[in-house]
């Protein structure tokens, strides 16, 4: 629990230097964009942007870079996780990175391969799901069993690993890139709209796990909740203003993080962790911060608000306290300590300004 003391005592000030030090390139361009509200054509958000490409994280990010644009295994985007690109991309997108990175701009499209013709984005594509079959196959024969039909087994592989929560921040982290006008992310939102569910949230619609589920998934609806969120305000439709609501409306039933039908009790304490990279997860940070970014007011709010006050340390900072540390391409902030990331996220979330 963080200790309470008067705003005025916070060093307030001190937070904002220490979020503009140009040390960390991508926490000083969001801090002017996000914070400070500076235009993108400001001489320091243009050269802040133009040095994260040049921070050490991200050069080494690039460096493990295939020249098609992909990391690892070019079959499978998804895993490992978070090293796999789809994850890789998702983290560039959070950093800031945009298609004028050229770099950037080739791992994005590379994950077009993995888009349904239907709009969502699946865990592979048909020679990942191949593999899977052959695998499959192998451990029948070995059992003495009809190894499974390749053509109607990868059919089916796709269909089930086409989901929601990836699609979601599949979709976010393009138009943070820059795809905002691309006709393909046209598809991704339109799927994303028909299988919403009716509690206003959202589940992978084809897993068979979830098959007799109704009711809807927080990590599979904070993803295409955010995703419409970063939706320039001039492409959102009445249908997509209305599954926003909807969606929102899902989040704040619960609190953010609460069972709506068993008395209120956290649903699982793991939200209430302070988590980097956003997209990796559900939290009720990230799910404030889209709210908030949606410009959503409701007292139904006030709960996570008071979470994350608790949480600000003396300094006027808040903590890493979960990050898949050694699961990614690069090493970013260290758990345990303030974070910048999660401090700016804070800050902008609970609508904060620090002067």
């Amino acid at each position: 629990m963080g200790n309470k003391r008067a705003r005025g005592d916070r060093g307030d000030r001190g937070v904002l230097d220490w979020l503009l030090d140009p040390e960390n390139p991508s926490v000083r361009a969001l801090t002017l964009r996000g914070l400070l509200g500076r235009p993108p054509d400001d001489p320091e958000v243009v050269a802040a942007c133009a040095a994260i490409s040049l921070w050490k994280p991200v050069e080494r990010i690039f460096a493990r870079q295939a020249e098609p644009g992909h990391w690892g295994d070019p079959e499978s985007p998804y895993l490992p996780k978070y090293k796999a690109t789809y994850w890789t991309v998702m983290l560039l997108a959070e950093l800031g990175l945009t298609a004028a990175e050229e770099r950037a701009k080739r791992a994005a499209e590379s994950l077009f391969r993995f888009q349904s013709p239907d709009g969502g984005f699946a865990e592979c594509g048909e020679v990942g799901a191949q593999r899977e079959c052959a695998e499959v196959a192998a451990r029948r024969r070995a059992k003495g069993k009809e190894p499974p039909d390749e053509e109607a087994f990868v059919a089916d592989y796709l269909h089930q690993a086409t989901l929601s929560c990836l699609t979601g921040n599949v979709l976010a982290a393009l138009l943070r890139i820059g795809f905002a006008e691309d006709p393909r992310l046209a598809r991704a939102v339109g799927w994303l709209l028909e299988i919403q569910n009716e509690d206003g949230g959202w589940l992978c619609p084809y897993w068979k796990a979830h098959v007799r589920d109704r009711h809807s998934c927080f990590f599979g609806t904070i993803a295409p909740l955010e995703a419409l969120s970063e939706l320039p305000r001039d492409r959102r439709s009445p249908a997509i203003e209305m599954a926003a609501d909807r969606a929102a409306e899902f989040l704040l039933a619960h609190r953010l993080y609460k069972a709506d039908h068993h008395g209120f009790r956290v649903i699982h304490p793991g939200w209430l962790t302070l988590s980097f990279p956003f997209s990796y997860n559900y939290t009720v940070l990230r799910g404030l911060s889209v709210l908030s970014r949606l410009e959503i007011r409701d007292e139904r709010m006030e709960d996570v608000r008071g979470v994350l006050r608790e949480k600000r340390t003396q300094d006027g900072k808040w903590l890493l306290e979960g990050t898949p540390a050694g699961r990614m391409q690069t090493s970013l902030e260290k758990k345990g300590v303030p974070s910048k990331a999660i401090t700016l996220a804070c800050l902008r979330a609970l609508g904060e300004r620090e002067t």
